[in-house]
């Protein structure tokens, strides 16, 4: 396919009255620009912020691209954020646009439009160049969404918004957007020592909270299955209550609170919940200092977890195989609570 613009022409006749070493000039000198460019664009390349875990992360029903960069930022892919608030196109600058609509938009901040209006720039693992928000920016818009709704600010294309602020609100508040991230990206199994002590201070409430059940009495019926022990006993005035010996006490430390971060949120609820008095016992239970929203549901978490290992075990020792093939990482430390 040849090229006939009156502007190819006019190149065409040009070259034509240069001398070959004009001609050289000009094609050394393009050669030069275009590797300035490429040079550029390569020390631009370097600058970026580079992603160091990536992955995706399941919630309100699909799959949000995360990613940790190297300086501890956890970000979003904005083209993901698009689709998670139930944008039609999947395109990033698509949210950008709907920040920046009457109704919505009044409800930012000037703080966090600065932050829409300039999304990160970073390298992710597996393309070039990528671009995102942090973290935070997702949770803030659907707050303000909530808000513009609750004003009646919003317009009734915006209107579809609001489901979705609700369900990704939900799902952060239960567990924490940043350890959602960690979560998916794998980047809990390396952060370090600073980010674990701010991710158990997630998990604990230094002032204890009222009492609320947290095992179910299937949790110590099934104790008593695997011990052999009797289900109800009595108490000294003859109450029958449920049996509850003293070692289910040292199971449950071992099986449910250990395995929170590894041991480090146990070491700290016993700190703020120590031994009193020659008993031995506690001012409260450890569950009283766990966090409503986090602490509470990733207890939860465990608790299920130990209990679907228990019913499909005849004994301790079968239990304790299936929970240290389920949990391998715990298995050394928790060898010490072996009975």
């Amino acid at each position: 396919m040849t090229d006939d613009t009156p502007q190819s022409k006019g190149g065409q006749a040009r070259a034509a009255h240069l001398s070959p070493e004009e001609r050289s000039e000009i094609a050394k000198s393009g050669a030069q620009a275009r590797w300035k460019r490429v040079k550029e664009a390569n020390e631009a390349d370097i600058s970026l912020p580079q992603a160091t875990h990536q992955g995706k992360m399941a919630v309100g029903g699909l799959e949000l691209d995360c990613y940790v960069l190297a300086d501890g930022r956890r970000v979003f892919h904005k083209r993901g954020m698009a689709r998670a608030l139930g944008m039609k196109s999947g395109g990033g600058n698509v949210f950008m646009r709907a920040m920046q609509r009457k109704g919505l938009g009044s409800e930012l901040d000037h703080k966090l439009i600065e932050k829409i209006e300039n999304p990160i720039n970073f390298k992710p693992l597996t393309q070039d160049l990528a671009h995102g928000y942090e973290a935070e920016v997702l949770v803030d818009v659907c707050k303000a969404i909530i808000r513009a709704n609750e004003a009646e600010k919003l317009t009734k294309s915006q209107h579809g918004l609001v489901a979705q602020a609700h369900i990704l609100l939900n799902a952060f508040a239960k567990v924490g957007v940043t350890a959602l991230i960690d979560e998916a990206t794998g980047f809990q199994d390396v952060r370090s020592p600073d980010a674990l002590r701010l991710l158990v201070q997630q998990y604990i409430e230094e002032e204890k909270r009222e009492w609320e059940k947290q095992f179910p009495n299937d949790y110590y019926d099934e104790l008593n299955r695997l011990y052999g022990s009797k289900r109800l006993t009595k108490t000294g005035s003859g109450a029958v209550i449920q049996n509850r010996p003293m070692h289910f006490a040292k199971f449950t430390r071992a099986y449910v609170y250990h395995p929170l971060e590894n041991g480090a949120v146990l070491e700290e609820l016993d700190k703020i919940n120590p031994k009193i008095g020659t008993k031995g016992t506690r001012r409260a239970r450890f569950h009283q200092h766990l966090t409503q929203g986090y602490g509470i549901e990733k207890l939860k978490r465990q608790v299920q977890e130990v209990m679907t290992l228990m019913a499909v075990s005849d004994s301790v020792g079968q239990f304790k195989r299936l929970f240290f093939k389920r949990f391998p990482k715990s298995g050394i430390q928790l060898a010490l609570f072996d009975e």
